[in-house]
């Protein structure tokens, strides 16, 4: 598995525990508006996680290509 897929994995996961347990705390205490749909505490943990993972994955492809380690 080439080492930017690695990095990037792991960055998925920090970033989906980092963004799941506030939603987590957000839903137990009832903090989301009435007029959010019900959904968006479970969308926006794999939202924040991917959009993290995806600048991850295009930073460590560019510094792979820019050191010459393709």
């Amino acid at each position: 598995m080439p080492d930017w897929l690695v990095r990037t994995i792991k960055t998925f996961i920090q970033a989906f525990l980092g963004t799941l347990i506030p939603e987590l705390c957000a839903v137990l205490n009832k903090g989301f508006p009435e007029n959010w749909p019900a959904f968006w505490a479970v969308i926006a943990p794999f939202v924040a996680a991917a959009l993290s993972a995806g600048i991850c994955a295009a930073w460590n492809i560019t510094n792979e290509r820019l050191n010459g380690k393709e």
